[in-house]
């Protein structure tokens, strides 16, 4: 399911005739100092469900022109003979995905580039106030971001954490909700498989993360807004959904 080029790690089906589908198309920005490694639970599980994945090494990404390029490298192998991806993608389906400084990213590109972006998902989506330059970011409006400026579908997730107390705590989260134009989830999550989540715990076990019950519904998300899934639609939509009954993720929301 894994490749690699110079510039970017993929995680994709190992083989796209038994997918059944053309295989939508996620671009992945890290968070600060990261790399996609840290990641590969949660890329493999959407590679798994027949996503094609492109996530961009750079360990700064908050402008989101990384994330952007990757997705159009995908547009192009999609139609180069020889490449793996050659006619298997779609690329009329496509979601940008981040954590951290990566979710500023994600959003960035979804604001950039809306015709070719269809869903986002943001991973504690950092707080204005915390918006700095960075290498990425020559300058503080290189790393900033109008949610009011997102019309697609987004899910944006964050956690009751110490560090997300902070960097993206639910009350910053439930103000960027309440910006976005188009159909949108938040997903406020305290504790996964009864333990505690924090800022990191998106991050491989390996790191100290515990990423379960969030990678259950971005893939459920992704299902959702890029695949149709009924049955994944029910953890957002209908008159009970089970984002915002479940009590693992106390003050979800979900609007249309």
């Amino acid at each position: 399911m894994k490749g690699s080029t110079a510039e970017y790690d993929l995680f994709y089906p190992s083989n796209y005739g038994s997918v059944g589908f053309k295989s939508p198309i996620i671009t992945w920005g890290n968070g600060t100092g990261a790399i996609p490694d840290r990641y590969s639970t949660l890329l493999l599980q959407f590679a798994s469900y027949g996503f094609t994945v492109i996530a961009t090494t750079r360990k700064n990404t908050g402008s989101g022109r990384e994330i952007d390029a990757a997705a159009h490298y995908m547009v192009k192998m999609n139609t180069t003979p020889g490449s793996v991806f050659y006619s298997h993608l779609d690329v009329h389906r496509m979601a940008a995905v981040g954590h951290s400084q990566g979710a500023l990213g994600a959003a960035r590109v979804a604001v950039m580039d809306p015709k070719l972006i269809t869903t986002l998902i943001t991973f504690s989506l950092p707080a204005a106030s915390l918006d700095t330059t960075n290498p990425d970011c020559p300058v503080v409006s290189d790393c900033q971001v109008n949610m009011a400026s997102v019309h697609q579908p987004a899910f944006l997730i964050s956690t009751y954490g110490p560090e997300d107390s902070y960097i993206a705590s639910p009350r910053v989260e439930r103000a960027y909700f309440s910006e976005v134009r188009g159909r949108a989830a938040l997903g406020t999550i305290k504790t996964s498989g009864g333990v505690k989540v924090d800022h990191a715990s998106i991050e491989n076990a390996t790191y100290g993360g515990n990423p379960g019950e969030e990678i259950a519904y971005a893939t459920a998300w992704l299902e959702f807004t890029l695949r149709g899934n009924r049955q994944a639609a029910r953890a957002f939509t209908g008159p009970h959904p089970e984002l915002t009954s479940n009590p693992d993720w106390p003050g979800s929301k979900v609007r249309s």
